[in-house]
């Protein structure tokens, strides 16, 4: 167990410590609809960040899909930092508000790896109703302009500790 307490700057945070899981569906006009079962997890050291660590499987086989980890940052007067890397040669560094539950962020720089595909923008909405993760992504990649591409809904599971969830690294 994480025996460090809160830091003060994640404080309006942490009701998003812990882990959440459910499913979700994607969509792009250069892929077939799909759907997916996802886990996100939230944690904390003390310091003043939130560690994030989400992975996605194919529901019907539980294939491993994508996964991605970061760190969410809040910075001053409401504003949000969200740095993120995933395995397919993707970096997002995305800047928003946190206004009560709800998270708004927009990428300020997407770095792509010379065998990625190319993403040009991302916009992600967070947001927490009682025990329920809602997010979209909206995505502008490979010549094609900003759309919806990801939507899910994750419930807090029983098991994780809002305060004391470790983390993963």
């Amino acid at each position: 167990m994480n025996n460090q307490p809160l830091h003060p700057a994640v404080e309006p945070l942490a009701y998003l410590l812990g882990q959440w899981r459910g499913e979700g569906k994607g969509e792009y006009p250069t892929i077939e609809p799909f759907v997916y079962g996802e886990e996100i997890e939230f944690s904390h050291n003390g310091r003043p960040f939130l560690f994030y660590v989400q992975k996605t499987w194919n529901t019907p086989d539980s294939y491993p899909m994508h996964s991605e980890a970061g760190y969410l940052r809040p910075v001053a007067d409401g504003r949000i930092e969200l740095v993120l890397a995933q395995p397919s040669g993707i970096t997002e560094i995305l800047a928003g508000s946190l206004s009560g539950s709800r998270i708004d962020l927009t990428s300020t720089l997407i770095g792509v790896s010379p065998t990625a595909k190319h993403v040009s923008a991302v916009k992600r909405v967070i947001s927490v109703k009682a025990t329920t993760l809602s997010y979209q992504l909206d995505m502008a990649a490979v010549g094609h302009d900003m759309s919806i591409h990801l939507q899910a809904e994750l419930e807090r599971q029983e098991d994780s500790s809002p305060l004391t969830s470790e983390a993963s690294w």
